[in-house]
């Protein structure tokens, strides 16, 4: 009788930790939509400033704030004394370089935005963590198999039927997106290495402080005075951008990235919702189509690296 009582107790004790564990996991996943939704809010302010305003100024402003809050966050978890084992890193060569190419991503998802409908600049760029699957095969000789590697060709197709080379709608300026995803891909990369030698607050750290200093050598010769609504729509973009970041990192404080991962292609969705509201725009049928292919491939990616691991 005692034992099936001790066997009822520690069944209940799974349950109720199996649900925690659950909730805890929702919890993370609805963090990570809002993330998407205001770094696609971010977005949609972009769009709107970039027409008016130069990029380095543009992207001045974001990082100021996003410096700002990437500071203010080392300070709220470890204090001054921290803040100073934050700044301090073990590679510093490999920090600055990582978090110059995000800079160049930066500079060619803005200048996307400027140019092309916000949804199709998404659809391009979710080819990303697949650009990172073959980038991991050849440069850091991780294992890829078969089954990858199909879904890295079949992604790549699913951008070819967006771009559509050599056909009446191919548009060169579709491969601005393009590259930006090729950046952030090897961006990815940098910072898998650059995780061998620092945490993950030093990263976020010079993330936001090296694309500040070098956006600052620029924008005096780009400056251009903005009235008060510019600053409010400036200030505006770099606050959604930043609020991103925040609801991210608070979602993987709950959830797994294998958890998380899939639902960053709810930022597909926000852009599409954003850009029909705000500029009228909406995706064709071979943008949506190949969008499709290239979210089925990257979730498919996501679960061959979920089962290995």
């Amino acid at each position: 009788m005692i034992e099936r009582q001790l066997v009822s107790v520690q069944e209940n004790h799974t349950q109720e930790s199996q649900a925690s564990v659950l909730d805890t996991t929702r919890q993370g996943i609805v963090l990570a939509i809002i993330a998407m939704a205001a770094f696609s809010s971010g977005d949609a302010v972009v769009k709107h400033v970039a027409q008016t305003y130069p990029l380095p100024q543009l992207l001045w402003v974001r990082y100021i704030i996003l410096s700002v809050f990437v500071i203010s966050m080392a300070l709220y978890r470890t204090g001054p004394e921290g803040l100073k084992k934050v700044i301090k890193a073990n590679n510093l060569p490999l920090q600055v370089f990582r978090s110059v190419f995000l800079l160049g991503e930066a500079f060619l998802f803005t200048l996307s935005f400027k140019l092309l409908p916000i949804a199709d600049v998404h659809a391009i760029v979710a080819v990303a963590p697949i650009v990172v699957t073959a980038l991991s095969a050849l440069w850091l000789k991780e294992q890829v198999g078969i089954r990858r590697w199909s879904a890295v060709l079949v992604g790549f197709a699913g951008v070819m039927i967006i771009l559509r080379p050599g056909f009446e709608g191919f548009n060169e300026l579709f491969l601005l997106p393009l590259l930006a995803a090729a950046a952030f891909a090897v961006y990815q990369i940098l910072l898998r290495i650059s995780s061998r030698y620092d945490n993950g607050e030093t990263s976020q750290f010079y993330t936001g402080v090296v694309p500040f200093i070098c956006v600052s050598f620029m924008v005096p010769f780009f400056w251009v005075t903005p009235d008060l609504y510019g600053w409010l729509a400036l200030i505006a973009g770099g606050i959604f951008i930043s609020l991103g970041h925040f609801f991210l990192i608070f979602a993987f404080q709950y959830a797994t990235p294998s958890a998380i991962q899939p639902f960053n292609y709810t930022l597909l969705v926000w852009a599409t919702l954003f850009g029909w509201l705000f500029y009228d725009e909406f995706p064709d049928q071979w943008t949506i189509v190949g969008a499709l292919v290239v979210v089925s491939s990257g979730l498919y990616t996501l679960y061959r690296e979920r089962k290995r691991s």
